[in-house]
């Protein structure tokens, strides 16, 4: 059976939510706060159980994305991984994205003061 791992810093009825339409899919699941896990340079995957998968469900986007990058250094799978976190979280770099691949957007001025 697989495991999700949804990790969280608010927990929220949407978390809850998540948790229990996974387990009645009959997936194992767990919910881990990102606010007391320490993750650190001499981490190893197996200092931790995090699953199969981890949906990555932070309200502070930084936690989230900091918090993404540590569990992509152990070699976690993230839904909301780093890169899509960190282009969707900046509006600057989402409207150039969305430019680059010729998807219509306005006019976007950008300020460097």
């Amino acid at each position: 059976m697989s495991k999700i791992c949804i990790v969280f810093d608010r927990l929220r009825t949407e978390e809850k939510m998540l948790q229990k339409e996974a387990e009645e899919l009959g997936y194992d699941t767990s919910l881990i706060d990102a606010k007391i896990t320490q993750i650190n340079t001499s981490s190893k995957i197996q200092d931790f159980d995090f699953g199969n998968i981890v949906l990555e469900r932070c309200v502070s986007y930084y936690r989230g994305l900091y918090f993404t990058a540590c569990l992509e250094f152990l070699d976690i799978p993230v839904i909301n991984e780093f890169n899509v976190s960190n282009i969707c979280g900046n509006k600057m770099l989402t409207s150039m994205m969305l430019k680059k691949n010729n998807i219509p957007t306005p006019k976007t001025y950008f300020s460097f003061s």
